[in-house]
């Protein structure tokens, strides 16, 4: 064997090592940040509790069909607790870490959006754990042909405004007719 199949052999060897350390590395990281949560959502509980929710569903599924040219195709969300307070349902969901519960980041705007449209609650509660923060959620979503509403309403609301306003004329001009 000559000093460059050693060479070669060596680089293999360490390029699976370094492979298989990193992905160790990986799944520690990942197992690290599943305990944190776990243990953000138990805290979640008695930190909703505090604030008057009474927890009534936790890590609720729902299916969601996609169809794609006619074919279903199946996805579940889950929902971290439904929670219910004077009567109204809310979804919370319970996020920690420095980024993850911004709720105008775009991975966790998406995300609520997605619970607010398929489960249809009374409220979002976005559950910062790390710095003890309860923040309601709400989306007001607009279509275009929302604006031609508005101007529906207005030319209704303005005819009705005339049509009073006739009236109260004729009824102080004397006579109602």
């Amino acid at each position: 064997m000559t000093q460059t199949d050693i060479l070669i052999i060596g680089f293999l060897l360490g390029g699976f090592c370094l492979y298989y350390f990193l992905k160790l590395r990986k799944r520690i990281i990942i197992k690290r940040q599943l305990k944190k949560a776990r243990k953000g959502e138990a805290a979640a509980i008695r930190f909703l509790e505090e604030r008057g929710f009474t927890v009534v569903g936790m890590q609720e599924r729902m299916t969601v069909v996609t169809w794609v040219d006619k074919t279903p195709h199946y996805n579940n969300l889950k929902v971290d607790f439904i929670v219910k307070k004077r009567g109204k349902t809310y979804i919370a969901e319970v996020k920690t870490g420095q980024m993850a519960p911004k709720p105008t980041l775009a991975d966790t705007r998406r995300q609520l959006l997605e619970y607010f449209l398929a489960y249809n609650p009374d409220g979002i509660l976005l559950v910062d754990m790390e710095r003890k923060v309860l923040r309601e959620i709400s989306f007001q979503i607009y279509g275009k042909n929302d604006k031609w509403r508005y101007i529906y309403i207005l030319l209704l609301a303005a005819g009705f405004g005339f049509v009073c306003g006739y009236i109260l004329y004729k009824f102080v001009a004397g006579g109602m007719f």
